[in-house]
């Protein structure tokens, strides 16, 4: 099991499943989850991605030897690759650590269902039909990302939407990505609707987001998944049921 998608799913359901040995039962209570998203080349010191739950990759065409200097930096950090629909490296990004693999719909499928230890999330765009979406909620994929590019604008209403109407069919965990410099209320916002983590593009800022979400409280989330159409019931209720008519009687005079 993937490090990041078991954590996801655990935050998701509401709990921090206590670790280790020793563990106790009284977990502290989940938090957002901070992922950032940046290039291989841009690995140069453990300053790029301090702050980070988890990092994600980028390493296209990226050699053996990159791989290995990449994870070794990275050391205890959680990290996963980004392979857009380019699947076939998603054997060698496994065997080089990867803990998870990113990928869009369009993605070639034996490359990834190969995969048995290695977390799979996929990438869905915000103008999906609720079709589609709930065709990816039934895919054996362990959680969801919701949108695919780098996102630098601000939060806006139209975006609430957007991720309220994935939150309301989804059942699998998921982030959305966010600008560096979204704003604690913002995350709450996104937090209420259910909402597991934010990606971030880039290591500016991410100290100082670490630290806002680290500090804030986050309350409990609501249930996400359960959206269903609402069909009225056409059954008549039972103190409004009308016995079947009895057949009348002849009068004798009828009778001759």
């Amino acid at each position: 099991m993937s490090k990041f998608v078991d954590r996801l799913k655990n935050v998701s359901k509401g709990y921090v499943r206590p670790m280790g040995f020793n563990a106790v039962a009284s977990a502290p209570p989940p938090k957002m989850l901070l992922a950032a998203e940046l290039d291989i080349e841009n690995l140069t010191d453990k300053e790029a991605f301090g702050g980070a739950d988890v990092v994600l990759v980028s390493a296209s065409k990226a050699s053996a030897k990159k791989l290995k200097e990449a994870a070794d930096l990275l050391g205890e950090t959680v990290w996963g690759v980004m392979l857009g629909d380019k699947a076939a490296d998603a054997a060698k990004m496994a065997k080089a650590g990867a803990d998870f693999v990113v990928f869009s719909p369009d993605a070639e499928v034996s490359p990834l269902t190969a995969l048995e230890k290695t977390g799979k999330i996929i990438i869905l765009e915000t103008n999906l039909t609720d079709f589609m979406i709930r065709a990816a909620d039934c895919l054996s994929v362990g959680a969801v990302i919701v949108g695919e590019q780098a996102d630098t604008a601000t939060l806006s209403w139209r975006k609430i939407m957007l991720y309220q109407r994935f939150a309301d069919i989804l059942s699998k965990p998921f982030l959305v990505r966010v600008s560096s410099n979204i704003t604690l209320s913002e995350l709450q916002s996104l937090w209420a609707l259910g909402i597991d983590g934010v990606l971030v593009s880039g290591g500016a800022g991410l100290k100082e987001l670490h630290t806002l979400i680290d500090g804030a409280e986050w309350t409990p989330k609501r249930k996400r998944g359960h959206m269903s159409a609402i069909v009225p019931s056409l059954k008549m209720p039972a103190s409004e049921s009308v016995a079947p008519e009895e057949p009348e009687e002849p009068d004798e005079g009828d009778e001759e």
